[in-house]
């Protein structure tokens, strides 16, 4: 007997977790040439080696969160961890973001500036 599942709603929301979000903050912080995290890692490193011809390596957290929702489900706020990697020098911070999915399904992400 085949079963059918309605998804009420074809529109699809945004999640803090999903594959295509995790991606799009990587992108964003990535892209960001004057991230204030290289730096802070660079800054409290022991090793003084020269961070400027290596580039940074990113990973988010396996835990990310949604702090709260609005617009219908339709922009969340999220945050986790993100920790880079230069080199041998390494930092981990918070990491803030908003995702949003218009209904046409496009999905933008703002990173919230690191704060030190």
């Amino acid at each position: 007997m085949p079963v059918i599942i309605f998804l009420g709603g074809c529109d699809a929301k945004p999640e803090c977790d999903s594959p295509e979000t995790r991606k799009a903050v990587l992108d964003a912080v990535s892209d960001d040439h004057r991230n204030p995290l290289v730096d802070f890692a660079a800054k409290n490193s022991t090793a003084k080696a020269s961070l400027e011809s290596k580039k940074p390596l990113y990973l988010l957290g396996e835990k990310i969160v949604t702090s709260s929702s609005s617009n219908g489900k339709r922009t969340l706020q999220c945050s986790g961890a993100i920790s880079v990697a230069v080199g041998d020098v390494k930092a981990s911070k918070e990491i803030e973001f908003s995702v949003q999915k218009s209904k046409d399904g496009k999905l933008s992400v703002a990173v919230t500036p690191f704060q030190f």
